[in-house]
């Protein structure tokens, strides 16, 4: 991470503020307690509720970007294999 540049390092610190931010404010909306109160059980309901919540909005606004992609190469090892000299 020290090779990157400046603005991705705040992207991600921003990210990640806001991913905890909305844990905290899942827990206080499902259980009425902090976070940091909740069993390891609640906590893990809060955790994937909210990586739920977060995957589902990545596919609503990716969804076109994605289907426009095409693969610039074959996968696969289509392009290394090599006949054998005889």
């Amino acid at each position: 991470m020290a090779n990157e540049d400046f603005l991705t390092n705040i992207a991600r610190m921003i990210a990640a503020e806001l991913y905890a931010t909305l844990n905290l404010q899942t827990a206080r909306e499902m259980y009425g307690k902090s976070y940091f109160s909740l069993g390891v059980g609640e906590k893990g309901l809060v955790d994937s509720a909210v990586f739920e919540m977060i995957a589902l909005n990545y596919q609503a606004v990716t969804a076109e970007k994605l289907a426009t992609q095409k693969p610039t190469q074959v996968a696969g090892f289509q392009g290394t294999m090599k006949p054998k000299p005889e």
